[in-house]
């Protein structure tokens, strides 16, 4: 009978308001399997206690209890070598699993070859205030993904937390301890040599409030361009890629700038990261709007300013503010 041990990775810092819940969604999954490795870094709240009565009652649970906050990046390497599962699952401390979850991949993973490394599908937004519930798409990328993530990754990308991926894919792309946090940049390195399986079914809730890592704008601007810098320079990467590759990240690079403007975040910032892109792609000057905000880079900041208080005010914008100070 296939059942192969699955290890979900819960991290954790701060969210003693969500942990108990993302906690008994892995608990309560149909599938039995599980080995819950519960990282918390360094929280200052009640999470450590709540997650110690968990770790006292469940014999599944191993807790790695760390006393002062660190990298991201570290604790969840780390996590991933304590790990012995044959697929690894994340979940971050303030989200949640759908209870069928982890069947309905791993019964998918039955029936792939090994050069399957990822399965994912979309999953549900949830506001915290009003508990309102929303479908979130996701970008269907199936089979060999990596040309599907460059060219669709306005169209939701991936879900952080939906994905099971296989252990062979997981530990050899561990997280770049240079930086805090990874993001998305994972699921292109995974892509270069591993084939991902769309599933289109929501199994997993994650939640919209103030402090969602997401909206730290310009840090994973910045986090995002490291990574596709990495890849490049990866010895394996495919020539044919270089063009799609320069393509995308010109066009992620003016996507944050222009927000940097248009919210008003950091006018100067999202100045510089526009004229950077117009030199990475040239072909982008052919688009009206991309030639539009680059000569509108060329004014004095003051002016910008004004004119996208205006803008703002014509077309309603909807604005929030950015969590840069959450990496220091």
């Amino acid at each position: 009978m296939f059942n192969p041990k699955v290890s979900v990775i819960i991290m954790s810092y701060n969210q003693d308001e969500y942990i108990d819940s993302a906690i008994k969604s892995v608990i309560n999954q149909t599938y039995k399997n599980l080995e819950i490795i519960i990282s918390d870094n360094g929280s200052t709240d009640k999470s450590k206690e709540i997650i110690e009565n968990h770790a006292n009652r469940d014999s599944r649970i191993i807790y790695l209890d760390y006393p002062e906050n660190n990298k991201i990046t570290v604790r969840q390497n780390k996590a991933a070598q304590v790990s012995t599962g044959d697929y690894i699952s994340l979940l971050y401390g303030d989200d949640y699993y759908l209870e069928e979850k982890i069947y309905s991949q791993v019964k998918i993973f039955e029936n792939l070859s090994s050069d399957w490394g990822v399965v994912h599908g979309p999953g549900f937004r949830e506001d915290v205030d009003t508990s309102n519930r929303v479908f979130s798409p996701v970008t269907k990328a199936h089979g060999e993904s990596f040309l599907n993530l460059l060219e669709n990754f306005t169209d939701g990308f991936i879900n952080p937390i939906s994905p099971l991926v296989s252990r062979e894919c997981y530990l050899s792309n561990k997280s770049f301890e240079e930086l805090f946090t990874e993001g998305e940049g994972v699921f292109f390195r995974f892509a270069l040599r591993y084939k991902f399986y769309y599933l289109d079914e929501p199994l997993v809730v994650m939640r919209e409030h103030k402090t969602n890592m997401g909206k730290a704008i310009i840090k994973n601007g910045d986090v995002h361009s490291f990574c596709m810098k990495k890849i490049a320079e990866d010895p394996d990467f495919p020539i044919e890629f270089i063009k799609p590759l320069k393509k995308h990240e010109s066009n992620h690079m003016f996507g944050v700038g222009f927000e940097c403007i248009r919210g008003n975040l950091n006018v100067k910032r999202g100045v510089e990261l526009i004229r950077q892109s117009a030199k990475i792609y040239l072909p982008n000057f052919f688009r009206v709007k991309f030639l539009c905000v680059y000569l509108l880079s060329f004014f004095p900041i003051i002016m910008i300013r004004k004119m996208m208080i205006f803008l703002s005010y014509i077309f309603n914008w909807d604005h929030q503010k950015s969590l840069e100070d959450y990496y220091s």
